[in-house]
């Protein structure tokens, strides 16, 4: 029997995990991927590690106790229910599995080091308990967007559409390969999946308002890259039409008109109503000292509430 790739999803039971788990429920195909929910549990109340290794805690430790038995109650109940979402949604009876562990490091360096025992793709939300506003990114999810480049990862804020995926799509090799990985995941009954291309034009913004490319070479410059990437764009269709996606999902934008690349993606998804966008760690320009390019950056921090694949 031929072992479904496997997607570790890091919970902590809060709502934003609730969301993901929902989001996943209907965005994955059930019968061909199986899932770990995996919480990494702490000890004692987090305020204790801002006060280092020397924090007493034994004054403490009736409170303590009933803390993590609370905890443990509040995760189980998650778990639990997080399995009934996914039976609901059709994933089979034992494709979806539950582990917990105590915290042994830090949580976005435990969720890091597991991930490397052969994951599809580790899934995370885009914050958790804290108070921060939903526009930014809570600090596991941040860690781990920096920590992991070897599989996909998923950063999932608010409750993203499942319907529409867009395809931030780029001559890099990155990208191309990353398709091939998640595409498997996907349920095949997407409605729409748009590959967008940006081409940003020779004569960026100047504070002297001069241009310095002529307009025939600024058209050319647009044409000719426009055409370059569509060859690419054709493969990938056909790869995903032969792996059974609908060939009346596919749609291509090639646009030439935007100064960021970053936001052009962001607000062509905000057009389309998708909730999810795919895009490479980095892109053509490769700074091996930095492990996210950034356009992938910029992308991760503006859409706030959709579902990011960093592939």
């Amino acid at each position: 029997m031929v072992s479904l790739p496997t997607i570790l999803v890091a919970v902590d039971g809060s709502d934003q995990s609730r969301h993901t788990i929902t989001y996943l429920s209907r965005i994955l195909s059930p019968n061909e991927v199986a899932l770990e929910l995996f919480h990494v549990r702490a000890e004692v109340p987090e305020a204790f590690f801002d006060e280092g290794e020397t924090a007493a805690t034994a004054a403490y430790e009736t409170e303590i106790q009933t803390w993590k038995r609370s905890r443990g109650t509040q995760i189980n109940r998650f778990m639990d229910d997080a399995q009934k979402s996914f039976m609901d949604a059709g994933f089979p009876s034992g494709s979806v599995s539950v582990s917990v562990q105590s915290r042994k490091i830090g949580i976005a360096r435990d969720i890091s080091s597991k991930s490397h025992r052969g994951y599809a793709a580790v899934v995370i939300g885009r914050n958790g308990f804290g108070t921060l506003p939903e526009f930014m990114l809570g600090s596991i999810a941040s860690k781990l967007a920096e920590a992991i480049a070897h599989i996909p990862l998923v950063i999932v804020g608010g409750q993203p559409e499942t319907r529409k995926v867009i395809v931030a799509y780029d001559q890099s090799w990155r990208v191309r390969k990353g398709m091939d990985k998640v595409s498997v995941l996907f349920s095949r009954s997407l409605e729409d999946i748009l590959f967008c291309h940006i081409v940003r034009p020779l004569s960026e913004h100047h504070p002297t308002g001069q241009s310095f490319f002529t307009s025939h070479n600024e058209a050319h410059w647009l044409d000719e890259n426009s055409r370059k990437i569509v060859p690419a764009m054709v493969t990938a269709k056909k790869h995903l039409s032969l792996a059974g996606f609908e060939p009346q999902a596919f749609r291509t934008a090639i646009l030439k008109e935007k100064t960021s690349r970053a936001n052009g993606v962001y607000m062509e998804a905000d057009t389309l109503g998708a909730g999810t966008i795919i895009v490479g760690r980095r892109g053509t320009s490769v700074v091996e000292d930095f492990a996210m390019g950034r356009v992938t950056r910029k992308i991760l921090y503006l859409a706030f509430n959709k579902a990011i694949w960093i592939v």
